[in-house]
């Protein structure tokens, strides 16, 4: 139904079984004009009491807001609002009735716009009388005429998303309850005089979002706290008016650029925490903040030296975190001489030099040290010996050097955490004295992988508090202790312990892969109640898969068995809360059919029972596994349709690899248009690696790695990057022709569908792959022309289209020319570059000298053709010759011709029949 009241003003209804929704808006011009708008609006009003939508912004209306809206108690929405620069001078009142008559009855109210209404009212006034509004989601009063405090009574409308309040006589301090509205996400407050705020609080609010334009001078500002929400934008230099600021957390937000010099102004700073956003460039010096106890610049991008900052003259400074940037040069000796510095936080940034120099006294209350991943090189720094106060140290993944005893850890009697992993160094524990009180009787975690190991360190065994040991990639041989530890990566080659068991009831990650362990699997390994990752790969274990093995997956997130001479068949025993992530079987001996129970384990990712003798149909019942990223059948016996009749969603498949085994039939249409993550294309910089995390508060993980054959060789993805994509079908029974689907895979990086029975031509949407790096359709049957659209795979690394039927000039490209002969051989009708056969072209007749092997050579065949024509045209002209009329009309025809061209023949001949016919008069005289 819809209602003209007047020009300008319509009036929408909508009625519906559950739900009114009407509409009015309102325009007008002149002052006589609005008042017949308005005498409509209040008749339309009071017709139409169930209106949901009432919009008369910026209509140009003045005056007192008609009494008739706060009738309409099913409102929604009300928007008011009036903007300034349409206001005309005259404004927009609502004395009669004031604030608290139009909304008393519209407690349906979610979204409220007055702004650039003169309402006049108190905070004690305006804020009681929309306290009762607990619906309201939006709320924009700016340029209201409001003053006063904010009372503490607004705080009711815990709903709220918006709130803007600008422009208005406010004073007193910021309510603290904004920082407990967990909507918010629009929060406007300038233009007031709000004065005397000490705490902003608007942090762990991830809808929010803003930047800082300017701070007043002379702010009484005392915290500033936006972390974790959206806030961003660069910080203006206005931030050292903040003269009374003692802390300041803008951590995980959006910020960016480079910090402030202005900075240096804010000496009564406490605590400042700047972590985890985009901040870039060099950082100010920080020698004038005496206050400061806490410094954390995590996470962002500056670069640069640090010795700008005299850090000895912080004498209060407890905390320093600069993690993860592109920091420079030299770590100032004068951070380990502080009296007061407890955490120095350096890792992951391109700090060089060494310690070789550094001397002195140096400071007992250290507690933690990190300087891991960075480019700092020399002997090890001898002086953290001198501190004794450390609980964590940790220097892997650096370049230090150099033989160290052991025994001089001794001093650390407090070190609960060491690293030193990933350098030069190499070690003597044969010096430890166990008669000594006890050898680091406090270490929890003890890392020294890559550090030239060639056995076991003797004083292991009096570690009773130890639950992390790694000392992979060194060369330990002999047997193993019946102990858990991480022994992955060395020469061990005995047979595994039964009781090995009994030592992993507390263990969360079991790693022996990476050594000749042969033997079966002890059936006491069951017994890792705690485990959540068994790592045996690559070893010479032999026997079947314990039973028991297959029902921990209710604990176990990852199992990889892969790379030994595991057989039988795979227990059908997988429990209801199957909690696997990685399955891992890859090469051994196994036998039968994919369990059916394997169904219940929805959170598997990689499932990879490659290179075995599995006997078995395409496991369509894996359905449910929505999660899927990683299918690998490759080198069985699996026979039959690829497809299933009921549909099969594997929206996060990014690797599938069927190849050698026996499938036929079409490739499944259906089930490859629902494999959206080679569809979509994802940025490089935010991909991700298949890992299984093992403790949530440490970084202890276990990365998925899997073989996968490129360009006709096996290669070892050590880290599976989330952007990788891959089908590989190769040595089956495929027929028929590529599907359509796969020209959506747009992500897809390599396919290969070699040694098929494949028919059809090559698809010229394969063009719009444009990641593919390696397409191999080689040995199939496959005919027609290779398109053109292959020339347009700049990211084509290989190409194999040899052993097919394929016709024509192969397309012309820097891409496609680039490879090598044996990409297209065994084409018969395939020509031009690379093959050496030429393409046919149309004959050229050249003139040139005579073949002198040729020259006395008769072509009998055109001397007789010319005879004949000869003759048939004598036939035809010579009676001709003989008959009168014909020579006349043919002598004219060819005179007419001539005179045309040369007139004076014409004049000539004139003047020669007017002579011949007055000497023939004359005769006759």
């Amino acid at each position: 139904m819809r209602i003209s009241l007047l020009s300008g003003l319509f009036f929408y209804s909508y009625i519906a079984t559950v739900f009114i929704i009407t509409a009015v808006l309102v325009s007008g011009k002149c002052q006589s004009h609005q008042q017949g708008l308005l005498l409509g609006l209040r008749k339309g009003l009071n017709s139409s009491l169930s209106a949901n939508y009432l919009n008369l912004s910026n209509a140009g209306f003045t005056g007192q807001v008609p009494a008739e809206i706060s009738r309409l108690t099913n409102l929604i929405t009300l928007d008011l609002s009036v903007n300034l620069f349409l206001r005309d001078g005259r404004p927009l009142k609502l004395q009669k009735p004031n604030l608290k008559m139009l909304v008393e009855n519209l407690t349906r109210l979610r979204s409220l716009h007055l702004g650039g209404v003169k309402i006049s009212a108190r905070g004690n006034e305006w804020c009681k009388w929309l306290s009762s509004l607990t619906n309201l989601e939006e709320l924009s009063m700016s340029n209201c005429n409001l003053s006063g405090p904010i009372e503490d009574s607004l705080q009711k409308l815990k709903n709220l998303s918006i709130i803007h309040l600008n422009r208005n006589n406010l004073f007193g301090p910021l309510p603290k309850f904004f920082a407990e509205f967990q909507n918010l996400t629009s929060l406007h407050l300038g233009d007031n005089n709000l004065s005397g705020m000490e705490t902003l609080d608007l942090s762990f609010n991830n809808l929010l979002q803003g930047s800082f334009l300017r701070f007043p001078p002379n702010a009484s500002l005392q915290s500033l706290l936006v972390g974790d929400t959206n806030f961003g934008g660069r910080l203006p230099e206005s931030i050292g008016n903040l003269r009374q600021l003692t802390r300041i957390e803008l951590t995980n937000c959006k910020f960016n650029g480079p910090l402030p010099k202005t900075l240096e102004k804010l000496t009564q700073l406490v605590y400042l925490d700047f972590s985890t956003n985009n901040f870039s460039g060099p950082v100010p010096s920080f020698t004038a903040l005496k206050a400061l106890t806490y410094l954390n610049l995590a996470h962002n991008q500056f670069n640069g030296s640090i010795l700008s900052t005299n850090w000895s003259s912080l004498l209060n400074l407890v905390s320093l975190d600069l993690a993860r940037n592109s920091f420079s040069g030299t770590v100032p000796p004068t951070l380990f001489r502080s009296q007061s510095l407890r955490r120095i936080y350096l890792p992951q940034n391109q700090f060089t030099g060494g310690f070789s120099e550094v001397k002195g006294e140096f400071s007992s209350l250290l507690e933690a040290i990190d300087l891991s991943r960075n480019k700092l090189q020399g002997e090890f720094p001898m002086f953290v010996f001198e501190i004794q106060g450390p609980r964590d140290l940790s220097l892997s993944c650096n370049k230090f050097s150099g033989l160290i005893t052991l025994s001089a850890f001794h001093k650390l009697k407090n070190l609960s955490v060491l690293d030193l992993s990933y350098n030069n160094l190499s070690f003597d524990s044969s010096f430890i004295n166990l008669s000594l009180p006890p050898f680091l009787p406090n270490i929890a975690i003890l890392k020294l992988s890559s550090c030239n190991l060639t056995k076991f360190p003797d004083f292991l065994k009096n570690l009773s508090i130890l639950y992390h040991l790694d000392l992979s990639n060194n060369r330990i041989h002999g047997q193993i202790p019946t102990s858990y530890l991480d022994y992955s990566s060395n020469n061990f080659s005995s047979v595994l312990p039964h009781e090995i068991g009994d030592f992993l009831q507390c263990v969360c990650f079991f790693s022996l892969s990476g050594n000749n362990f042969h033997g079966s699997i002890p059936k006491s390994i069951c017994q890792g109640s705690s485990l959540l990752l068994l790592d045996l790969s690559n070893n010479s274990l032999s026997g079947s898969i314990p039973e028991c093995l297959i029902q921990m997956s209710a604990s176990l997130g990852v199992l990889n068995l892969k790379r030994n001479n595991l057989n039988g068949n795979i227990s059908d025993t997988f429990p209801e809360n199957c909690l696997l992530q990685t399955l891992d079987l890859n090469q051994n001996r196994l036998g039968g059919k994919v369990p059916k129970s394997l169904v219940k384990c929805r959170m598997l990712e990689v499932l990879d029972l490659g290179n075995n003798q599995i006997d078995d149909t395409f496991p369509c019942h894996l359905k449910s596994t929505l999660r899927l990223r990683v299918l690998v059948l490759r080198s069985n016996k699996f026979k039959g349709h690829a497809n299933c009749q009921e549909n099969i969603t594997w929206p996060m498949l990014q690797i599938i690899d069927l190849a050698s085994n026996s499938f036929g039939g079409k490739l499944p249409q259906g089930l490859l248009m629902t494999w959206n993550a080679m569809m979509t294309e994802k940025d490089e910089p935010y991909s991700e690696i298949l890992h299984f995390p093992i403790l949530k508060l440490s970084e202890l993980s276990f990365q998925d790695s899997m073989t996968v054959t490129m360009k006709g060789i096996e290669l070892e993805l050590v880290k599976i990057l989330t952007i990788f994509t891959s089908i590989d079908f190769s040595s089956n029974k495929f027929e028929g022709p590529i599907p359509e689907a796969i020209g959506d895979f747009r992500a897809l990086y390599l396919l290969n569908l070699s040694n098929n029975a494949l028919t059809g031509t090559v698809p010229s949407f394969l063009g719009n792959l444009l990641k593919l790096e390696a397409l191999d359709l080689s040995s199939n049957h496959l005919i027609g022309h290779i398109p053109l659209q292959l020339a347009n795979l700049n990211f084509l690394s290989f190409l194999n289209l040899s052993n097919n039927e394929l016709i024509g000039k192969i397309p012309l490209g820097t891409q496609i020319q680039s490879f090598p002969e044996a990409s297209f051989e065994n084409n018969a009708g395939l020509c031009g570059p690379p093959l050496k056969a030429p393409c046919e072209s149309p004959p050229v007749t050249k003139v040139g000298p005579p073949n002198p092997r040729t020259g006395n050579h008769i072509n009998w065949n055109l001397i007789s053709v010319e005879i004949g024509f000869v003759f048939g045209l004598g036939a035809v002209i010579v009676p001709l010759m003989f008959w009168k009329r014909w020579r006349i009309w043919y002598s004219n025809r060819i005179d007419r011709v001539l005179f045309k061209f040369f007139p004076k023949l014409d004049h000539r001949n004139r003047n020669h029949r007017t002579i011949a016919q007055w000497i023939q008069g004359r005769r006759l005289l």
